[in-house]
């Protein structure tokens, strides 16, 4: 949140809420998809897509380790337990949320539950595109907005919201260290949306948890971020850095309100093609529903 628009960047976030809605033997050969389109995303034509260099993508007693080096994603899914029905439900909830366009042009979606209640209330959920799949990488406790009204820390009335809608992250503000003057807490990992609303660039941010907050990740407890743990902060992070970066979709623009709209829609030139502009290939996806409480529907 920059120190010089951050309060005003709440109070029009306040009229926007007013406003809106060991793997043993190789696996079988496979044809490797196209890349996502501008992205540095390497792929493995011996075998599948490769895996993001580095980075967690092979299961294990449901959590992801990292995947062996010159292992390809096809052989650590090859390996790996087939997704929960928890997971089959969230990506089937996101597949419903997105347009043929933001499938095609997106490499990474990450979604996150700002709901209170439910089986994956205040959860995030991150996808890897692979050709026509999304593989489940992720699934964490975040801290989402407090929903209310309460004073800064210089004592003015501000809004703790998260609002729902899809963003993408600004490429111009990805900080290891940051610091909100605003709220007096520490933000590592510090990952903006690129979302300007009524002319103002605004402070919303994924972001790791400061010490005390951490004991509060699975419930609302922030400002209007989205708050993970430390490790998984610098997790997603440096995936997202290391392996991201390239020409992405920009999405519409009200022109009299000086708002970039947060509702999908994307922007195209005269020609009818997707408008494209340097950033990054994800896809965060903000959704105020906490999945199906089956125990609560049996009565």
């Amino acid at each position: 949140m920059f120190r010089g628009i951050e309060r005003s960047s709440w109070i029009a976030l306040a009229v926007w809420t007013a406003l809106t809605p060991a793997a043993s033997a190789s696996p079988a050969r496979v044809a490797p998809p196209a890349p996502v389109p501008g992205t540095n995303i390497a792929w493995n034509s011996a075998n599948s897509p490769a895996a993001p260099v580095g980075r967690p993508v092979q299961r294990v007693n449901g959590t992801f380790s990292s995947t062996p080096a010159g292992s390809s994603l096809a052989d650590s899914v090859a390996g790996a337990p087939a997704p929960s029905g928890l997971e089959q439900s969230v990506e089937q909830r996101l597949r419903d949320s997105l347009s043929p366009e933001m499938l095609q042009n997106f490499g990474l979606f990450v979604y996150v539950s700002k709901a209170e209640a439910g089986p994956w209330a205040q959860r995030m959920f991150v996808f890897q595109k692979a050709g026509d799949d999304l593989l489940p990488l992720y699934d964490w406790p975040v801290s989402t907005g407090r929903e209310t009204m309460e004073a800064d820390a210089v004592g003015i009335q501000l809004p703790t919201t998260t609002p729902s809608g899809y963003y993408e992250l600004d490429p111009k503000r990805m900080y290891e260290s940051y610091r909100s003057v605003q709220w007096n807490e520490s933000m590592p990992y510090a990952m903006f949306f690129n979302w300007k609303d009524h002319g103002v660039q605004t402070g919303l941010a994924i972001h790791a948890a400061s010490d005390d907050a951490a004991g509060l990740l699975g419930m609302r407890a922030s400002a209007g971020c989205v708050r993970l743990s430390l490790e998984n902060a610098r997790t997603l992070f440096t995936l997202i850095r290391d392996n991201y970066k390239g020409l992405v979709p920009k999405f519409g623009y009200d022109k009299y309100t000086a708002t970039i709209m947060n509702n999908g829609l994307i922007l195209h030139d005269a020609a009818g093609s997707v408008e494209l502009a340097p950033g990054y290939s994800v896809l965060v996806y903000i959704d105020d529903y906490g999945g199906q409480n089956l125990e609560a529907e049996a009565y």
